[in-house]
């Protein structure tokens, strides 16, 4: 057989080779795809939706929330009053006490002790016990994100925001002096996990949640920011809002047990201001009266 007939022979053969091999090997992608619960391969280097980095999902969160006036289909879910029930609360992780009780889908306040400074003696601490006929609480309108109630309590009445697993109390007016248990008391603040029970196992989880919550709020802000660029009295009153807010968070968490190692109390405002946020794009912001007819201040310009 001439040498070059032999040749052609033998290209043919691996021609036809190869393309059982490549029929093969279609038919197997194709079977995989069949499979139940069967992953569709990908190319290499592409990386798998439940592998996206953080960064991407930000982004994209952003870009959808900016499109049009409505905002995110849907604001985020407000923490449960079920997350303080049945659990002391204390002022700081250290002072006083306040146990919430739920029945009934009804949310019930049913002890509150806070801890204060004596009146006729400088330096000595003394706690006043609320009666329980003064414990009633009332639902009322609260920061975007949050439920609020409000105790009217007649020695100090408060407002209480309820947190994941924490209230956040406000007075009107600062402390609230009870001249008839001699006691200068101030409610405000933080209450939530004590310091007994603060696990250092859980410190690290901690400090890298409030990191994730950092990056929603930072791209939150910028798409809230974005939405209303055309309104210059609301953009300014956001940027004052998101300027003041670290200070805030500074002031309430200050004395909080054991927050240098844990971050506990910093963790729950940023979720609060996260859930404010992410409220604010899906229904709106609501300006505070007043507030519109100021004139903005110059604002300084936000980094991307």
């Amino acid at each position: 057989m001439p040498i070059l007939e032999l040749q052609s022979i033998r290209l043919v053969r691996s021609a036809a080779a190869l393309a059982l091999v490549g029929l093969v090997g279609i038919a197997a992608a194709r079977a995989q795809l069949a499979l139940p619960g069967a992953a569709a391969p990908s190319d290499t280097g592409a990386v798998a939706p439940e592998a996206q980095s953080e960064e991407t999902a930000i982004r994209k969160r952003r870009a959808a929330a900016s499109e049009g006036e409505a905002g995110p289909a849907v604001a985020p879910k407000p923490p449960s009053e079920d997350s303080i029930a049945e659990k002391p609360l204390f002022l700081d992780g250290s002072r006083g006490r306040m146990e919430f009780q739920r029945s009934a889908g009804e949310t019930r306040l049913v002890k509150l002790t806070l801890a204060g400074d004596r009146l006729s003696r400088s330096g000595e601490s003394c706690s006043v016990e609320a009666p329980a006929a003064q414990l009633k609480l009332a639902p009322r309108e609260g920061d975007a994100g949050v439920r609020r109630y409000q105790l009217d309590y007649a020695d100090c009445p408060f407002s209480v925001d309820v947190l994941d697993g924490a209230v956040l109390v406000s007075t009107e007016k600062g402390a609230c002096t009870i001249t008839a248990s001699d006691c200068r008391v101030d409610p405000n603040g933080l209450w939530g996990m004590g310091a007994a029970e603060f696990d250092p196992k859980n410190a690290k989880d901690m400090l890298n949640l409030r990191a994730r919550v950092e990056k929603t709020i930072h791209a939150d802000f910028r798409a809230l920011y974005d939405k209303n660029k055309k309104d210059r009295p609301l953009r300014a009153y956001l940027v004052r809002e998101q300027a003041g807010f670290s200070a805030r968070r500074g002031e309430i968490c200050r004395n909080y047990a054991q927050e240098a190692d844990f971050g506990y109390c910093a963790l729950r405002i940023t979720e609060a201001r996260a859930l404010r946020l992410g409220t604010q794009l899906a229904k709106g912001v609501k300006l505070p009266q007043g507030v519109a007819l100021q004139e903005p201040a110059k604002e300084k310009r936000i980094g991307r």
